[in-house]
């Protein structure tokens, strides 16, 4: 499936306005390309900004990219009823089904909604058997749904299967390889879980929450010597900002990510 630009970005909108706008007359039109300029000296997550795209939507109220856009914003202000009024709007409106893998995603992620969540992405995977949203297949965020409802072998099903989509491809994602580590530290296969991490690691050489959990299963399995090495690398590495960076992990935090408090919680272990 295409990629979806979900920010509202004005030189591109410029691009795609003749579409848009096929059907206003001059002066609508003429409204409408003002109002994206006056939008763009405003932030997104202000209520100036609510407020033009309410405008716009007068002009064209069957336009689903506009609907996303008020929903998106709402979204990562944690405003998660009120945006998905709005997402519900677009993928209503669309027939292309963009928006509705975008809120299953939403739902996943943002809204805590695993059942949700699963619901739309097996909907979606049975039409589209290759799809992905936000850069992963959707067999990653079910499995994070099936991980956050502590089904673990449906979550090692699925990641697999998303780790099996990016070796297809020539990539390995050590996000994926990461929770495949979490689900087997979670039911008590430390080895099995230490060699993803490792796997993770070696994409990815400075991630911290790889690094917490390698040492948190070394020391389940009594090694707390090498377990304290990768607990306090893990903490250096976090205090330097390398945790998760994807894209909207900016706004919400993804399953087992490491935080301050993970630390401080955790330090009494390796007195």
């Amino acid at each position: 499936m295409k990629k979806i630009v979900f920010f509202l970005f004005p030189a591109i909108l410029f691009s795609q306005s003749r579409n848009m706008t096929s059907d206003l007359d001059d002066a609508h039109k003429k409204i409408f390309m003002n109002l994206i300029k006056e939008d763009a000296k405003v932030s997104v997550f202000s209520i100036q900004h609510q407020q033009y795209l309410d405008s716009i939507l007068t002009i064209l109220p069957k336009e689903a990219f506009f609907w996303q856009q008020k929903a998106m914003s709402l979204l990562k202000q944690r405003k998660y009823e009120l945006g998905m009024e709005y997402l519900d709007k677009a993928v209503e409106l669309d027939a292309t089904d963009h928006y509705k893998e975008y809120r299953a995603f939403i739902k996943c992620l943002f809204q805590k909604n695993y059942t949700g969540a699963l619901k739309e992405f097996e909907e979606l995977s049975k039409k589209y058997e290759s799809g992905v949203v936000m850069d992963h297949p959707y067999s990653f965020w079910m499995a994070l749904c099936y991980l956050q409802m502590n089904k673990f072998d449906l979550s090692r099903q699925y990641m697999e299967k998303a780790v099996a989509f990016g070796r297809k491809h020539d990539f390995v994602n050590p996000y994926e390889m990461f929770y495949l580590g979490v689900i087997e530290y979670e039911t008590g296969n430390y080895s099995a879980a230490l060699e993803h991490f490792d796997t993770s690691l070696k994409y990815y050489k400075d991630f911290a929450d790889a690094k917490y959990y390698k040492a948190m299963s070394l020391l389940k399995m009594n090694k707390k010597g090498e377990a304290k090495i990768w607990f306090l690398e893990s903490k250096e590495n976090f205090e330097k900002g390398n945790s998760f960076n994807e894209g909207n992990s900016l706004y919400e935090p993804f399953p087992y990510q490491v935080f301050r408090f993970t630390y401080a919680y955790s330090e009494e272990y390796f007195k």
